[in-house]
């Protein structure tokens, strides 16, 4: 208890002592704005290509886990049908399937109406 109430402090020293920049600002809402020193477009593409691809697979959701599942066993099933065999609605199945497209494990072969799912096998 004895941190609490101290947390923009503590951001603001953390910022200070690495040589950030930070901004809070009071509005309707609560505004942080963090300013780095260093050029981040330089270190992004050291680091993450090679750690996220390792990292995704054990990170899935269990809805994420179901459709994997779902599309393995009927290569054609709809979006409609994903949603009520999990229990979600067609627009999270979509953010989940786009997700699964973006970690490489789903691929959409032909058109919406008339393709298929294909489940990239890990590397």
């Amino acid at each position: 208890m004895e941190q609490a109430g101290t947390g923009v402090k503590r951001v603001r020293d953390a910022c200070a002592d690495n040589g950030n920049k930070v901004d809070f600002r009071f509005t309707d809402a609560f505004w942080i704005t963090m300013h780095s020193k260093e050029n981040a477009s330089n270190k992004v593409p050291d680091k993450v290509p090679n750690k996220v691809p390792d990292k995704v697979p054990d990170n899935l959701t269990e809805n994420q886990q179901k459709i994997l599942k779902l599309v393995a066993q009927n290569k054609t099933v709809s979006m409609s049908k994903m949603a009520k065999n999990i229990g979600i609605s067609k627009r999270k199945v979509l953010d989940n399937i786009n997700k699964l497209k973006n970690y490489g494990l789903l691929k959409r072969i032909g058109p919406a109406k008339g393709g298929y799912w294909k489940v990239k096998s890990e590397k």
